[in-house]
C-alpha cells in the first residue's frame, strides 16, 4: 500500500497546516506585510536620508529605487522558483538577506556602499512578499485573504507611520534600518506555519484545479492587468516616495505631515469593510476603475496646490485609493485566472513601476520642474491603468460577463 510523503506535520505528531488554515493565512499575510515595510515607509524614510545623511532630491530618489529595485528582482526570482522550492525555505532565505541589508545599511552611510545594501534589503524583502502572495494566490475564497492582507499592511502601516519619528529621533536613519531587522526576525516565528507547497504536494493543486472550471480567456487579460499594475504603481512610486517632502516644501510642519499620513492610513481600515460591501452591490471591476478615477483626481487636485486642507483631502483620498485599488486589482487577477500565476507575479509589476518611479520622480525635481510634475506624473500613471482595466472589462463582458461584475 502507498503511503503519503505530503503531511511531515503528522508525522511528527503536529497539527496539519492546509492551504486554507488559518495559522497558514495569518503567516501568509505576516510574511506579506513585513516583506513589504519599506514601501509603506518609504516617504519618512526618504524624509530621514535627506535630514540625517544630507542627500539631495536626486540621490534619495535613486536609494528609493535601490530598495524598490530589490524587491522587483526578487519577484522574479520568486515567481520562477516558488512552485519548485519548499516555500518556508524560500522564505527563511529572504528574511535573513532582508536582515543582512538592513544590518549592513546601519555601517555604511556613504551613497554608493548605501545603495548597494538598500538593493540588498529589497531584494531580501521582496522574496518575503512574494512569496505571501503567491501563498495567498492558491488559496480557495482569495478575493476575501487579499483583503485580510490589504488590512494587514494598513494597520502595519499606521503602526509604523506613527513610530518611525521616534525611531530617528533617538537612533537617527540607523533606527528605521535596526526596526525593520527586528520585524523580520520575528517573522521566523510563523514559518512553520507557513504552507510549505513542495513539489508534488496534492494540495497544491488548488488553483489548478479552480482554473479547470474557469471560462477560457485571452491570456492577453491577464498581462494587460499586469501592465496596468505596473502603470497604477507609477503613481504609488512617485506620490509616496516624495509626499512627505512635497508636504516640507509647501510649508507643512513635520508633526503634521506624519500624524497625516498615519490617520490617513488609519481611516483606510474602515474601506476594508466598505470594499467589501462595494464589491457585493457593483462587483470589483467596476469598483476597480472608480477608484482609479478618484486616485487621479486627488493627485491632479494636489498638482494645482498643497496646502494644509489639500494635502489632508490628498493624503486620505490617495490611502482609500490605493487600498481599494490593491484589492480588486488581485481579485481581477484571480477571476481571470484562478490557478493564481499571474497574481503572484503582481510584486513583479509592482517592483518594475515602483523601481523607475522614485528615480523619474527625483529626475523631475533635479530638473527644478517641483512637486506639481510629481502629482502630474502619478495621475499620469492611474490614468493609464484606467484605460487598461477598461480594455479588460469590456473583454470580460462579451467574452465572460458572469466573471465581469463577480464580486
Amino acid at each position: 500500500m502507498t503511503q503519503s510523503t505530503t503531511v511531515p506535520g503528522e508525522a511528527r505528531g503536529l497539527p496539519r497546516i492546509g492551504v486554507d488554515h488559518p495559522l497558514a493565512i495569518a503567516a501568509a499575510v505576516a510574511i506579506s506585510f513585513v516583506g513589504n515595510a519599506v514601501v509603506m515607509g518609504m516617504p519618512l524614510m526618504v524624509g530621514a536620508l535627506a535630514d540625517f545623511l544630507h542627500f539631495d532630491e536626486q540621490q534619495v530618489g535613486w536609494l528609493a529605487s535601490a530598495d524598490l529595485g530589490g524587491m522587483f528582482l526578487a519577484s522574479l526570482a520568486t515567481a520562477a522558483l516558488v512552485s519548485r522550492l519548499n516555500r518556508r525555505h524560500l522564505a527563511l532565505f529572504g528574511i535573513l538577506v532582508a536582515i543582512a541589508g538592513n544590518l549592513l545599511s546601519t555601517q555604511y552611510h556613504d551613497f554608493g556602499p548605501l545603495v548597494a545594501a538598500r538593493l540588498l534589503a529589497g531584494f531580501g524583502g521582496g522574496i518575503c512578499y512574494s512569496t505571501g502572495i503567491a501563498c495567498l494566490a492558491i488559496t480557495h475564497r482569495t478575493g476575501r485573504n487579499f483583503s485580510i492582507m490589504m488590512f494587514g499592511l494598513v494597520a502595519i502601516n499606521a503602526i509604523e507611520l506613527y513610530t518611525i519619528p521616534y525611531l530617528t529621533g533617538a537612533w537617527g536613519i540607523d533606527g528605521i534600518f535596526l526596526a525593520f531587522c527586528v520585524a523580520f526576525a520575528l517573522c521566523l516565528a510563523v514559518l512553520p506555519c507557513l504552507y510549505p507547497h513542495t513539489p508534488g504536494d496534492a494540495e497544491g493543486a488548488t488553483g489548478a484545479d479552480q482554473a479547470e472550471s474557469a471560462p477560457r480567456l485571452p491570456r492577453l487579460l491577464p498581462l494587460c492587468c499586469l501592465l496596468a499594475v505596473a502603470c497604477f504603481y507609477i503613481t504609488i512610486g512617485s506620490f509616496w516616495a516624495f509626499i512627505e517632502r512635497a508636504g516640507v516644501d509647501a510649508g507643512l510642519g513635520d508633526a503634521f505631515i506624519a500624524n497625516v499620513l498615519t490617520l490617513g492610513n488609519v481611516f483606510t481600515l474602515a474601506g476594508c469593510v466598505a470594499a467589501v460591501w462595494l464589491s457585493h452591490r457593483a462587483g470589483q471591476s467596476r469598483v476597480l476603475m472608480a477608484a482609479l478615477v478618484g486616485m487621479a483626481g486627488v493627485l491632479l487636485l494636489l498638482a494645482v496646490e498643497i496646502s494644509a486642507t489639500t494635502f489632508v483631502i490628498g493624503t486620505f483620498g490617495f490611502c482609500i485609493a490605493w487600498l481599494f485599488t490593491d484589492i480588486f486589482q488581485l481579485g481581477t487577477l484571480s477571476h481571470i485566472d484562478a490557478s493564481g500565476r499571474y497574481a503572484a507575479l503582481v510584486p513583479a509589476a509592482q517592483g518594475l513601476a515602483q523601481t523607475a518611479a522614485p528615480a523619474i520622480a527625483g529626475f523631475l525635481l533635479a530638473r527644478e520642474l517641483g512637486y506639481s510634475a510629481v502629482m502630474l506624473l502619478g495621475a499620469a500613471g492611474s490614468l493609464a491603468a484606467l484605460c487598461l482595466y477598461g480594455i479588460v472589462y469590456a473583454q470580460m463582458r462579451r467574452l465572460a460577463p458572469g466573471l465581469a461584475d463577480a464580486e
